[in-house]
């Protein structure tokens, strides 16, 4: 799956990867990024997630440890835990930022920011404002000639901003020219344990099925439905 999905970003400028759990959906993100940074010199990406604390314990812990850790550390210039911006030895950079809405409503953090495009992990976590932000400041930067847009998406199902401008256009055949959803699900990723597997099936039947299954048809029973 992570190979289709990367063909569909060289024929894309915007490609949703995921719609479950377990998926390799954060190493994919991570592997096409430090791709387009070695492709393209002095290109500047952007990664994000929804808070700090969220970032430093999933995204970048992938990124050290899958990446960094096993040789690429060879390769970058800088990388300072007081900005978090990482520059590889040819001049291009990745920016990981957190998203912070319920402090920044207003999204001053995005204003003077130049990119060439960025990954956002976990989208459906992320207001859709800040995904139009985005979609703003990518292509903005001009110093790597020839450098594409490219933005990724991952997430799992949810009922919000990501189902209808994704998923429900997906289904229906209704994308945008250049955007491009693909499902990947645990079933997909052939290094998750058997009893890993097998533990799952002790969810809850609505988890399970969003989850696991990747039913984006599913609402999670969050309190209230008989209203």
């Amino acid at each position: 799956k992570q190979i289709e999905a990367h063909h569909l970003l060289e024929k894309n400028k915007v490609v949703l990867y995921g719609g479950a759990i377990r998926g390799a959906k954060s190493y994919w993100g991570c592997m096409e990024i430090i791709s387009l940074c070695f492709k393209y010199p002095n290109s500047r990406w952007l990664v994000l997630r929804k808070s700090l604390p969220v970032i430093k314990s999933t995204l970048l812990k992938t990124f050290r440890e899958n990446f960094l850790d096993k040789g690429w550390n060879q390769y970058v210039k800088s990388f300072p835990e007081t900005t978090f911006v990482l520059t590889w030895n040819n001049g291009s950079q990745i920016i990981f930022m957190s998203e912070n809405y319920e402090d920044d409503k207003e999204l001053n953090r995005f204003k003077g920011l130049e990119i060439n495009g960025a990954f956002i992990d976990e989208c459906n976590e992320i207001q859709e404002v800040t995904y139009d932000k985005v979609i703003e400041r990518s292509g903005s930067w001009f110093h790597s000639p020839g450098c594409p847009i490219k933005i990724l998406l991952t997430c799992n199902p949810a009922q919000n901003w990501v189902k209808e401008r994704f998923y429900d256009k997906w289904k229906k055949g209704t994308l945008p020219a250049g955007h491009a959803y693909l499902q990947a699900r645990i079933y997909d990723n052939p290094h998750i344990p058997p009893d890993y597997l097998e533990s799952l099936n002790s969810l809850p039947k609505y988890q399970y099925n969003v989850f696991v299954g990747g039913n984006w048809e599913v609402s999670l029973k969050v309190g209230g439905e008989f209203y």
